[in-house]
Formats: structure tokens, sequence, C-alpha cells
């Protein structure tokens, strides 16, 4: 290893480290060593000053990918949110798109955070919106791609969606008390009585959309994400219709589908 990729990775060590941590110290003084006092600031604030603009930096990237989520929160919890998260998850790649992939996880577990799942929730439902926002893009296709499909082989016709295409499932109201706050109103008292389905996905508009599924909806769509053909999503919906109306729903489900962008393929299995 060559002498600056050495300094470099030390540099990198020091602006990962916890101040509270052991090593932190050790780190310090090999990288002291290695900066010169200027313009009168010393070598341990000029470190300084670049770790604060560092965390400064994560903290930013944090609020840009859950300024909702922020809201919720208010100013001092999301100050220790920001704090700790930071801490305990350290950016490990070069892009900070990825940086707050974890932190669903960390308010899930975090023995302060957990005590309010919603808040875990909310994280999940932003990043759902992100990843929907950020997929790739490719054709869509139309119903008229299905209707020219013979009707004897629609049974065995199997969907393929579009990349941007989500499933968000809570036990909580967080996309409720999301949709509050994107309206500056107050979001409503957390509610944990029944799990929740989301669909989200981006639009042709190129704006990112989502809207509530029922039961049947859910399994309907998860199905088909899964690989079910035509045959064996009529058959599930005889949970819910009887055998005349299970494949009207599901066609109308299917248009509904198509008319939104969802679908980039119909196939055969």
């Amino acid at each position: 290893m060559s002498r600056l990729a050495e300094i470099q990775q030390q540099f990198m060590q020091y602006l990962l480290s916890d101040g509270a941590d052991t090593q932190h110290g050790q780190i310090q003084s090999v990288m002291k060593a290695n900066v010169s006092e200027q313009a009168g600031i010393s070598a341990n604030d000029r470190l300084q000053i670049y770790a604060n603009a560092y965390r400064i930096r994560l903290k930013e990237t944090i609020e840009t990918d859950h300024q909702l989520l922020g809201v919720y929160l208010g100013d001092d919890l999301f100050d220790k949110m920001a704090a700790d998260y930071t801490r305990q998850y350290p950016s490990s790649n070069k892009s900070l798109r990825q940086f707050c992939d974890g932190l669903p996880e960390f308010l899930q577990q975090d023995a302060f955070f957990k005590q309010h799942p919603i808040i875990a929730d909310l994280a999940r439902f932003e990043r759902r919106l992100l990843n929907a926002f950020d997929a790739a893009d490719c054709t869509r296709a139309s119903f008229s791609d299905l209707q020219a499909i013979s009707p004897e082989l629609w049974p065995n016709c199997c969907l393929r969606f579009h990349p941007s295409v989500q499933i968000f499932t809570c036990n909580s109201n967080a996309v409720e008390a999301w949709q509050a706050l994107k309206v500056d109103t107050a979001p409503p008292e957390p509610d944990y009585q029944s799990p929740r389905a989301w669909l989200l996905w981006r639009g042709e508009s190129r704006l990112t959309e989502f809207v509530s599924l029922t039961t049947e909806q859910h399994a309907l769509l998860l199905g088909f994400i899964q690989g079910n053909n035509f045959a064996d999503q009529c058959e599930q919906m005889l949970q819910w219709h009887d055998e005349q109306s299970a494949p009207m729903m599901v066609l109308q489900t299917m248009q509904t589908w198509f008319q939104r962008g969802l679908i980039r393929a119909v196939v055969s299995s």
C-alpha cells in the first residue's frame, strides 16, 4: 500500500470512529502526525472540523431522504436518531443513496425508538417511495396486449411488473400519518389495530404514486408477482367471490394495473 493510500485509509477510520470509542484517541494521534497547523488552527481542530462536516453531511442525507419522518419526530428526537444511527451504521458505500437503507431496522431495534413502531414504519414507507422513484425504467404494456392474446390462452398468462412496483405492509397507520404531514396537518394518533397494505409505483409522468390495497387486492397482486398465472389467481379469488364474479374481478383489476402503467409484459406460463 502506498503512503498516500495508507493516510487516506487512516483518515477514513478517523471519520468513521466514534468519539467515545477507545480506539478513537489512538487514530486521532496517528492522524495528527499527518496534519499540519494552518492559519493558527491546530491539527486537532482541523481534524475536528472535517469530522463535524462529515457527520453534518450524513445528517443532511437523512433529512433529505426522510423529510416527513423528521417532521413527525421533531428537532430533538430527529437529532438523537441521526446521531445514534450514524454511530451504529457508519456509511460504507461511496454513494449516499444507500446510507439510510438500514434506518428502518435501526428504528425497529433501538431500545428507545422501538417503543413506537410507527416510527420505523414511517421510515420504511419513505424508503419504498425512494426505491419506486429510483427504479429502472422500461416499456409498459397496455391492456390491448392482453386483448391480442386468444382468450383460450389467458388461463396460462402471467404478468411481469414495472421495476418501480413496490408493496408496503405495516401494522400501523404510518401512511395515514405521512399523508397528514404532507399537507401540513397534525398526524392521527398511532393505531396498531390491523395490518395494512399499500401499492407504490412510479407513473408514466415520473411521479411516485400509491394506493391502499384490500386484503383480496393484496393477495391478487402478490400472487401475480410471485409468478402465478391467470387461472391460479382466479381460483385464489374464490375465497372472496363466487365462480362467476372471480374472473371478472381479476380482469377488472388487471385492466386498472395496465392503465396505471404497472405491467411491463404479459407472458405465457
